[in-house]
């Protein structure tokens, strides 16, 4: 059961929101302390190693100003938990800073805290702390911890000529409803519709997969930025190339009845971002473990194409002229 799913309307101040919506989220571990101290400790075992990444999400670049508190929750953490899982890490908890806007009133600092409440449970990790200011517009920074086995951290650079690149999941039907809430595609079906929105407001990273393929592996990146972009940081990046196979880009079967019927731009999904599925390298003689895996596991992984010595990204099967790689931060 959820603690505090009865809350009562309390002045909204950092001491309040801590007590009331957080403290339920450190799950009572001895090394946070209650969060009464300015600081947590993290333990490593021995032959651990420490895996840090952060992730800053906001209002209007990341999510709508009225999307749920559970589709935000959700999201903040998932997009961090992808991270870790790109290299291989076993996540093991977070630190959570909150700018809140004034809209943020009990309702949704208890609808939130109860989403990350059961996210946490999940995936088995716990809030060591943070901070809370306010903002004009809602904001959340999240840096998440994760162990894995020391010096095996799988990186962008890792990839071999002659690698296999495999996709976990499928790619676009986020970009889709994210251009769906934009106004900037409409779909009259109603159903389908909001199959491509709820991909947009609840990723699923298939967090389990990255630490079950560390040892075979060889680079790895999240897809968060768009599908050609990311591929380019694990090969172009590092003097290498890829080939890659169109036909073979892993599509949900909604997503290629729209591409089918010339309702949606196929170089669009290309570099749409907000996947956050697995992007990878391995040697070829591993091919019958990651099938393995995928069935071991339930997770779908697709083999695409192969790093080559070209120095570019090559696409069998279609044109990639005119196409925007990735989305970019603006400063």
């Amino acid at each position: 059961m959820i603690p505090n799913k009865k809350s009562k309307k309390i002045p909204l101040n950092e001491f309040n929101i801590i007590n009331k919506f957080l403290k339920k989220l450190n799950f009572n571990k001895k090394t946070v302390f209650n969060f009464e101290n300015d600081g947590a400790s993290i333990t490593i075992p021995k032959g651990k190693e420490l895996v840090i990444s952060n992730d800053t999400l906001i209002e209007n670049v990341h999510f709508f100003k009225n999307d749920s508190p559970k589709s935000i929750a959700l999201k903040s953490i998932r997009t961090n938990l992808s991270d870790i899982m790109s290299m291989g890490a076993i996540p093991i908890s977070y630190s959570m800073s909150l700018s809140l806007s004034k809209n943020i009133d009990n309702l949704w600092l208890r609808k939130f805290s109860n989403a990350l409440y059961q996210e946490q449970k999940k995936y088995k990790i716990y809030l060591i702390g943070g901070d809370i200011v306010a903002s004009k517009v809602l904001s959340i920074s999240i840096t998440i911890f994760g162990l894995t086995n020391k010096n095996k951290n799988i990186l962008r650079s890792g990839a071999k000529i002659n690698d296999d690149i495999w996709i976990t999941g499928n790619i676009g039907d986020s970009h889709l409803g994210f251009k769906i809430l934009k106004k900037k595609e409409t779909i009259s079906n109603k159903k389908i519709k909001n199959y491509f929105i709820n991909s947009y407001y609840f990723p699923k990273p298939p967090v389990i997969i990255g630490n079950k393929l560390n040892k075979i592996m060889t680079s790895a990146i999240d897809i968060s930025d768009g599908f050609l972009g990311d591929l380019e940081k694990i090969s172009i990046n590092f003097n290498k190339g890829s080939t890659i196979f169109a036909d073979k880009i892993p599509l949900s079967r909604k997503l290629k009845m729209l591409i089918n019927k010339k309702k949606l731009d196929y170089k669009d999904i290309l570099s749409g971002g907000d996947d956050y599925q697995l992007l990878f390298t391995s040697s070829p003689i591993n091919e019958r473990k990651i099938r393995r895996f995928s069935k071991l596991y339930d997770v779908k992984i697709t083999k695409i194409g192969f790093i080559d010595s070209s120095k570019k990204l090559k696409f069998i099967g279609y044109k990639l002229k005119g196409i925007k790689k990735s989305y970019t931060h603006k400063i």
